[in-house]
């Protein structure tokens, strides 16, 4: 019970201790944390559902139908996002579709720029 008066007691209320700065911080590492649990859970879903495709696959002797370039990209991309690191791995192919896209749109006011100039002298 001292530990909780002791905790109370620490928390700062009037001098401004939590501040937007701080909340937001705090709220993109916990979200980073949520996100990357989430791409594990689905890499995790990926990988059971492609071993049971490759499974009833193999046991059904070629009775039943498998799309064996599905189940097996199933089983890599499962692979890969359950890892540790899978939201790493999906957050650098994002960070280049942005750098694509900035690129994109760098020549193409570069482009509006000049045609400006040769079209509407």
């Amino acid at each position: 019970m001292d530990t909780l008066k002791e905790s109370v007691y620490k928390v700062d209320f009037l001098t401004g201790a939590w501040d937007l700065g701080s909340f937001l911080e705090n709220s993109r590492e916990t979200l980073g944390v949520w996100g990357n649990s989430f791409v594990m859970l689905i890499g995790l879903v990926a990988l059971v559902y492609a071993v049971w495709q490759i499974v009833t696959g193999l046991m059904s002797q070629g009775k039943k139908q498998t799309n064996w370039f599905i189940s097996i990209l199933l089983l890599i991309v499962g692979g890969v996002l359950s890892a540790s690191t899978g939201f790493e791995f999906v957050k650098t192919i994002a960070g280049g579709g942005r750098k694509t896209i900035e690129d994109l749109g760098g020549g193409t006011i570069l482009f509006l720029d000049y045609w400006k100039y040769y079209f509407f002298k």
